[in-house]
């Protein structure tokens, strides 16, 4: 299963950082990370990406799959108290792929201590 992930063009440091955090996890069950800002370079001769079957990226940025099945997930709190979330869209019919991805991320959150999950300088 490829996973793309959108981190670089998230303009707050700790958004950024929570994607990042979730990409990187997923990459350590096997699954393949494309980092699809790379992608938005002017610089790329084919400007028709290949679509990832899933797509981690922050709710309310980036695009967002009309079709397919999608989970928000809470990764951690913000230095300011706000709720860090990340969203993963899938091509329909991996939903059941989804939800398994969305177990790994969860049962992460739980494993970690909770000084740990509500630091966003840890992720």
């Amino acid at each position: 299963m490829e996973i793309g992930a959108y981190s670089d063009s998230i303009a707050d440091p700790e958004l950024r950082d929570a994607v990042a955090a979730v990409a990187s996890l997923l990459s350590l069950h096997g699954n393949i990370i494309r980092d699809l800002d790379a992608g938005r370079s002017r610089w790329r001769r084919d400007r028709r990406a290949h679509r990832p079957d899933v797509v981690v990226s922050v709710p309310g940025h980036g695009p967002q799959r009309t079709h397919g099945p999608e989970v928000v997930l809470t990764v951690g709190i913000a230095g300011d108290g706000r709720e860090l979330a990340v969203r993963l869209t899938a091509r329909p019919g991996l939903g059941r792929e989804l939800l398994d991805l969305a177990g790994i991320i969860d049962a992460d959150q739980a494993a970690q201590p909770a000084s740990r999950r509500t630091d966003s300088s840890a992720t």
